[in-house]
């Protein structure tokens, strides 16, 4: 059964600012994240990587080239892997807009809550319309092939919420890892969650 692997790009210098750069602010993997990544490229030799697709922005894209050196593959862009768009938000530090506008975060796994849309912030409906597009593309397309798709932690949490009838405060709780493995299991056009958070061991015991 073909596996779909979500894959979030590793630790890069807005994570550790804690600014929100969205898809339109450069922001490259820091030295931590280069080496995240590098331990994730490892574990993926032990897979047949059919198909790399990733995300157009570079944290996304210097993650791709690391891992498609270590296995030997080639990547595309996807724009369905697109970072979320922030809107005005962006620049700003996560902490601060928690400060002056509460907690907009959580509100936004609320696909009822209409509180950003004044923000400019794409809805997380959307975000799940293109991966849940990814992802049929894949089943219908690509039903023997293993597909690594480099992304970011909002199109990762969308594709667990596919699967998982899960509520606002479950997806906001639920924290990707830098450079872990999300992945998925094909059968019959049907997907399965197979893994969370999968990343080297030595890695949990920090993160």
């Amino acid at each position: 059964m073909p596996l779909v692997i979500f894959m979030r790009h590793g630790q890069a210098d807005n994570n550790v600012n804690r600014i929100l750069v969205g898809r339109h602010i450069e922001s490259h993997l820091t030295e931590q994240g280069r080496k995240q990544v590098e331990y994730a490229a490892k574990d993926l030799k032990s897979v047949q990587i059919d198909r790399v697709v990733v995300s157009p922005v570079i944290r996304a894209v210097e993650t791709a080239e690391i891992v498609c050196k270590e296995v030997g593959a080639s990547y595309e862009i996807d724009e369905r892997l697109y970072e979320i768009e922030l809107g005005k938000l962006v620049g700003m530090n996560f902490d601060e807009v928690v400060s002056k506008y509460g907690n907009l975060f959580l509100k936004f796994y609320d696909e009822h809550d209409p509180a950003l849309e004044s923000f400019g912030v794409e809805s997380f409906t959307s975000v799940k319309k293109r991966v849940k597009s990814l992802l049929e593309e894949a089943a219908e397309k690509h039903v023997d092939r293993n597909i690594l798709c480099v992304t970011h932690l909002d199109p990762i949490k969308a594709a667990i919420s596919t699967i998982l009838d899960l509520n606002p405060e479950a997806l906001y709780r639920w924290h990707i890892r830098n450079a872990s493995m999300t992945i998925l299991r094909q059968d019959e056009r049907q997907y399965s969650l197979s893994g969370v958070n999968v990343m080297s061991m030595h890695r949990y015991p920090h993160e």
